[in-house]
């Protein structure tokens, strides 16, 4: 069996392959033992550009750099459209082999490894994007968002529409609310005015 570090220095060789008539060279940045065991990664430079890699147990985290943007090889393989043509990740037990399907992918990333990187910053903004959303959630739970909607969406059920508009109104986050509770609010306060007429 593989350690991390011979394991990632080995699959490198393989990408070098791909990477070094590209003006990419490859630098190993460290190895140790965390929490999960044993643990190496490095990554391959050019200018602004790097291919970040990280291994475990097998091949973990890929991600392209171009400058201050960054995205995950789906996420970028997915801007650029192939991601249903893309090997890695697989399910080989042998640890260079998923080296060698992300070389495979890396094919489809002339954006990144020579053209303007356009596509890569898409995807990066993009999953910036998907990430503060998912993080504006984590926090709406935090704060008893999750909580209020369920009892907003109970007093609505038994008609206490009154009920409904004051819980809406205390919501620290009410963009998080779906389209359907964004209706029941609009309903309630429609239904309320109507029977003060």
């Amino acid at each position: 069996m593989f350690r991390a570090k011979e394991a990632l220095l080995e699959g490198a060789k393989v990408l070098e392959s791909v990477l070094l008539p590209k003006g990419f060279r490859f630098q190993f940045r460290e190895d140790g033992r965390g929490s999960g065991g044993h643990f190496a990664w490095g990554e391959f430079v050019r200018d602004d550009r790097r291919l970040e890699l990280h291994f475990r147990y097998s091949l973990g985290l890929v991600r392209y750099h171009a400058g201050n943007h960054s995205a995950c090889h789906e996420s970028y393989m997915r801007a650029l459209g192939v991601w249903d043509q893309c090997r890695y990740p697989g399910f080989s037990k042998d640890p260079v082999a998923s080296f060698q399907a992300v070389a495979h992918d890396i094919g489809f990333a002339d954006d990144f490894l020579s053209g303007s990187a356009q596509v890569l910053r898409r995807a990066a903004a993009k999953e910036a994007s998907v990430a503060a959303e998912q993080s504006k959630r984590e926090m709406a739970r935090y704060v008893g968002d999750v909580r209020q909607l369920q009892q907003l969406r109970e007093r609505f059920r038994e008609g206490n529409y009154g009920q409904v508009i004051a819980i809406a109104e205390t919501l620290k986050y009410p963009n998080q609310m779906t389209k359907s509770e964004c209706r029941m609010v609009e309903i309630a306060r429609k239904r309320t005015l109507s029977r003060c007429k």
